[in-house]
């Protein structure tokens, strides 16, 4: 594990019981909610925003800095390639499976939001969320890095269950995860791993995975 994570993990100061709190308000009610029809799917987008000012008011309220979540611009220049060699394979990998799978591009996919800006910023919550707050909080509950690398990919796989086709959606989904956890983990930065995310994220869902009608297109 990087040392950026471990010096982000030595500076939390919540204590291990309000972070496991953290973590359950924030990372697996919601779901739950969705899951058994308490919370309509609908309002994802606005379930996500409310989550992600949450976890602001946490980390203004208890002091994390920008470095702590990720955010450092000297790390761009620093971790770039690894970034675009992942980013690359990544978009090989869900348009060769796409193709494999008989499916076809988004008829039309210009003319929706998603594709338009949502694949951005719903990676940006995303990742400020799965990567920025929760790998450093999980670091101070659990301390060796693959279990905290499988506990994050499972959360982010959670996540993936409110939507359609789950056979194929939560295999693509913990395949990511891992992928993602990895990447941060060993090359720590908020502003790379979003924009790998957000690029991924649109071929994913331009082939229709993780799309629901009616609110994706």
């Amino acid at each position: 594990m990087n040392i950026e994570i471990v010096n982000s993990i030595d500076k939390i100061k919540t204590s291990k019981r309000e972070l496991t709190l953290q973590i359950f308000v924030v990372f697996i009610l919601p779901i739950f909610l969705i899951n058994f029809g308490l919370l309509a799917l609908k309002y994802r987008s606005a379930m996500l925003i409310s989550l992600v000012t949450i976890l602001v008011s946490i980390v203004i309220t208890e002091k994390w800095t920008p470095s702590m979540l990720g955010f450092d611009l000297h790390r761009i220049k620093k971790y770039i390639l690894p970034y675009m060699v992942f980013t690359i394979l990544g978009i090989l990998v869900a348009t060769t499976f796409g193709e494999q799978m008989g499916r076809e591009e988004l008829d039309k996919w210009w003319q929706y939001n998603h594709f338009i800006y949502g694949f951005f910023i719903v990676s940006l919550f995303q990742e400020i969320a799965y990567r920025g707050y929760l790998v450093p909080a999980l670091g101070k509950l659990i301390s060796r890095p693959i279990y905290i690398l499988i506990a994050n990919a499972i959360l982010f796989t959670f996540l993936h269950s409110i939507f359609p086709n789950p056979i194929i959606g939560l295999p693509l989904a913990m395949i990511g995860g891992l992928g993602f956890a990895y990447m941060y983990m060993k090359y720590p930065s908020l502003i790379l791993i979003t924009l790998s995310h957000a690029l991924i994220n649109f071929f994913v869902v331009l082939y229709g995975f993780f799309a629901i009608p009616g609110v994706t297109y």
